[in-house]
């Protein structure tokens, strides 16, 4: 997971076979397999689907209007720019806190696990702004659940997605590939995507847990290390998942006395704040329509 590089490609016929025990395995107990880092994962990919889009628009409309200047290319730098040093600023303290006398091993884990929330929290805002930059559609709940989970899988959630598709997906770069993906397809990529995700989480988290549970100075050192190599990791992967950013940017500024604030970080840009308006706006329970996600619920019941 997290778009860790293969030397090789991808086997079809291997990966086939991956994905046909993934699908005949419990849904249920591969969440529980997976843990406290399970139950995290799944709820950062549901909250990114809920998040609202004016939120996301926002953000990406701040970058654009505080930077005029600068073409698509330069803001998507600016982003990944903002990912990198957010997580980066996270992954130290955590190393640190882990070794501090009396905090203790559960303690610190239950920090790294708190971490982990604030990284797959700023993993998915961060792919789905930069398919907004893009032009590709984020109103729709099941194409961003497919970003999301396509960017945090990278290479092998590329696989995953192309031989759904078939032989139709030779022909098409990554954001065309999830482009032609509706209804009960994509439905089935994205249980697909998930299970395999689920499957790899344990094996994929456990070296930057270990390297965060080291004595003080080492854990910090870590930390900020695995972080920042996790961060390239989901930059790399939009690239392969989403393509290349446009030329021209793909929707016009509406104008200052018309925009919407609500995705703009006033005062500049600082790691600690920008995490914790992450952080906010992942918790605050609105589904991507702008109501509360427990009255959702109800309605559907």
């Amino acid at each position: 997971m997290f778009g860790k590089k293969k030397s090789t490609q991808i086997d079809e016929t291997e990966l086939r076979k991956e994905i046909k025990v993934a699908l005949q395995e419990n849904s249920a107990q591969l969440e529980k397999d997976a843990g406290k880092l399970g139950r995290v994962f799944i709820g950062a990919v549901d909250k990114a689907v809920r998040l609202q889009t004016s939120v996301i628009r926002g953000y990406v409309d701040w970058l654009r209007r505080d930077n005029p200047d600068k073409s698509p290319a330069q803001i998507q730098a600016i982003m990944d720019k903002h990912l990198k040093n957010t997580v980066t600023g996270t992954g130290a303290g955590v190393g640190a806190a882990a070794a501090v006398p009396g905090v203790g091993l559960f303690t610190g884990a239950a920090a790294v696990a708190g971490e982990s929330a604030l990284f797959l929290d700023l993993a998915a805002f961060y792919a789905m702004s930069s398919a907004y930059l893009r032009g590709d559609d984020i109103s729709d709940p099941e194409h961003r659940r497919a970003i999301v989970l396509t960017t945090l899988m990278g290479t092998k959630g590329l696989a995953i997605v192309d031989t759904l598709l078939g032989e139709n997906s030779r022909k098409l770069p990554g954001k065309a590939t999830l482009s032609r993906f509706s209804g009960p397809t994509l439905n089935e990529t994205n249980n697909v995507l998930q299970r395999m995700a689920m499957r790899s989480l344990r094996r994929s988290m456990r070296r930057a847990w270990l390297g965060k549970m080291l004595p003080l100075g080492l854990g910090a050192i870590a930390g900020t290390t695995v972080n920042r190599k996790l961060a390239g990791n989901i930059i790399d992967n939009i690239q392969q998942a989403l393509g290349p950013v446009p030329l021209q940017f793909a929707t016009p500024l509406e104008p200052e006395d018309k925009a919407d604030e609500t995705g703009r970080i006033k005062g500049g840009f600082n790691p600690k704040e920008f995490a914790a308006w992450i952080l906010k706006i992942f918790r605050d329970g609105k589904d991507s329509s702008g109501k509360d996600s427990d009255d959702k619920e109800h309605e559907d019941h």
